[in-house]
């Protein structure tokens, strides 16, 4: 009885045995499939998102303002747009540039204007000397955002140009920068190149629109010792003065205007050339100097007389005489 006893107690501590050899075996088999498991950690990153303008170059890099006259202007209608493409900050538009040159002749950078609208009032473009001389328009370009990534403003440009200037194409180069969120002046490479194209041309101004002969009696005369000083204002080439005239009239009662004497220089006499009549212009040849920037209004003097026929009727009378340049 005791060694059955014995025989059963060790078998069932092999059994055990076995059991807890199984068991540990399929415990760590689990472990290889399903893994470790832990609480989360995170790792922050950062960075500096500065502030910034990416300006692109000028839409409009040649203005041409067309054929003008000395003295004429052309309004600030030529549009110059710039874009920023994906900054994040506002830029304002800086400008400058140089003198009008056509050869040896220029007129100033100041007869250039530009403005913020086509229809407001100009300021004239300063002369450039470097990036400190642009100067800041507060024409400014909004900044860009992830909806609306590309943001636009513009500038427009017109010119005056001087009474006298000579005839020429006359070119310059307008010059851009920027500032970025208020920051420093940075250049734009990109310029503007304006082209004027000045003509020839003279003008004509008189000092009186009056001569009074005074009282006179039939055959008699005044003098040609009345002047009338004809002013080229602002042209740029030589003029002679054109003359005629329409007859002597008052009332139903008249006399011709050949009666009438012109002539270059003052006369204590009656002497001169008789006026022609409408329509036939007379070419005095009495020239008025070509205009310049410098000296931009020459003038020249007629001088008239008058004569009354024998026999004519009292009466006051008058007489248009047409005065001409011609260039």
């Amino acid at each position: 009885m005791n060694v059955i006893n014995v025989t059963a107690k060790r078998m069932t501590s092999l059994v055990a045995a076995i059991m807890v050899t199984f068991t540990l075996a399929f415990a760590f088999y689990g472990i290889n499939l399903a893994g470790a498991t832990s609480s989360p950690s995170n790792v922050v990153a950062s960075l500096s998102v500065q502030s910034t303008c990416l300006i692109s170059a000028p839409s409009n890099t040649a203005i041409n303002f067309g054929n003008l006259n000395p003295t004429q202007s052309y309004s600030a209608t030529n549009a110059v747009t710039f874009t920023d493409n994906g900054g994040n900050a506002p830029a304002n538009i800086l400008v400058a540039g140089s003198n009008m040159i056509s050869g040896s002749n220029n007129f100033y950078v100041t007869n250039t204007l530009w403005s913020p609208t086509s229809a407001g009032s100009t300021t004239p473009l300063t002369l450039y000397t470097g990036l400190a001389s642009l100067v800041d328009t507060l024409i400014q370009i909004p900044a860009p955002s992830s909806s609306n990534p590309a943001t636009t403003n513009t500038i427009y440009f017109g010119i005056d140009i001087p009474a006298g200037t000579p005839a020429g194409v006359y070119t310059q180069n307008i010059v851009y920068g920027y500032t970025c969120n208020g920051g420093p002046a940075n250049a734009i490479a990109t310029n503007t190149v304006a082209t004027a194209n000045v003509q020839t041309a003279c003008f004509i101004s008189l000092n009186t629109g009056t001569i009074d002969f005074g009282t006179l009696s039939p055959n008699g005369n005044v003098p040609t010792a009345n002047q009338i000083i004809d002013t080229d204002q602002g042209g740029n080439i030589a003029a002679n003065i054109l003359v005629e005239g329409g007859n002597w009239i008052s009332g139903s009662n008249n006399f011709l205007p050949e009666n009438t004497l012109w002539n270059p220089t003052t006369s204590a006499s009656y002497v001169g050339n008789a006026l022609s009549a409408i329509p036939t212009v007379t070419d005095t040849h009495i020239q008025i100097a070509a205009g310049t920037i410098s000296s931009p209004n020459p003038a020249a003097s007629i001088y008239f007389g008058v004569g009354v026929p024998a026999g004519q009727v009292a009466g006051a009378y008058t007489q248009n005489i047409i005065l001409e340049n011609l260039c």
